[in-house]
């Protein structure tokens, strides 16, 4: 009796089948990412100062978090992590704060100029709010954060027991935005010693103004920057001028 082939095997027809646009698109994806990720792990092990992993700028996707987080913080236990300029997405963060819980090594966590979001801010706000990490300096710029992120950072800000210095330069927050930072940090957060917000165009001299006369009597902070926000001249010189009187921190415009 004859026998056709066999159910998992290709038959000479089906091999001559011509690769569809998409197959081919699939095939070459999955080989990219493999060669990526091998790339990557090579630039790693590269480092010879296991305290700082600098991955940036690499056109890193969130493929390449796993290894990432493979490499460079669970076998080189790297104190600094350097994503700046990448194409991380909230997805990344998911990923990267589900290992991060119970790690005392990393310090330091830039991730500015990538795909973030509020979406990705939410996550990272909830994770540091946990306070199951050791993260004391942040860097979120250039990541479309609006109110919305504000609002996020703000609540974690209320609850973080480590985060010193928090950068969010390049980003979308508003005066309003500014404000529920300052009231988080006046009334419930006695760490954070440093806040970047430059080049934030929709902050005006009246935000500054409030951020001012709300932390004036606060004893931890000790730089707040608002450098190429929506401020003249004129307006500069007068928060240069009278800052210093009115704080005990200096505010960079």
């Amino acid at each position: 009796m004859l026998r056709g082939p066999k159910q998992n095997q290709l038959s000479s027809d089906d091999e001559n089948i011509p690769e569809t646009k998409i197959q081919r698109r699939v095939r070459m994806l999955e080989f990219y990412a493999t060669v990526k990720d091998t790339e990557l792990k090579e630039i790693i092990n590269s480092q010879n100062c296991c305290s700082t992993i600098d991955v940036s700028c690499q056109k890193l996707d969130d493929s390449n978090m796993a290894t990432v987080i493979k490499y460079g913080i669970n076998e080189k236990k790297c104190k600094s992590l350097n994503l700046w300029g990448n194409r991380f997405t909230y997805k990344s963060i998911t990923i990267l704060t589900n290992v991060l819980g119970g790690n005392t090594t990393l310090r330091e966590l830039d991730l500015s100029h990538n795909l973030l979001t509020d979406q990705g801010v939410e996550i990272i706000s909830h994770f540091l709010s946990l306070n199951t990490c050791a993260i004391k300096d942040l860097d979120l710029s250039g990541n479309d954060i609006t109110d919305d992120g504000a609002q996020y950072l703000a609540n974690m800000l209320t609850k973080n027991q480590t985060l010193k210095f928090l950068s969010l330069n390049k980003n979308l927050i508003t005066d309003y935005g500014l404000s529920l930072l300052v009231k988080a940090v006046k009334n419930s957060n006695n760490k954070l010693t440093v806040l970047k917000l430059e080049s934030n165009p929709d902050i005006t001299p009246n935000g500054v103004e409030h951020a001012i006369n709300e932390l004036k009597e606060n004893k931890i902070l000790q730089d707040i920057y608002f450098k190429h926000c929506k401020l003249d001249d004129s307006d500069k010189k007068n928060f240069e001028e009278n800052a210093a009187l009115k704080t005990g921190f200096y505010v960079i415009i």
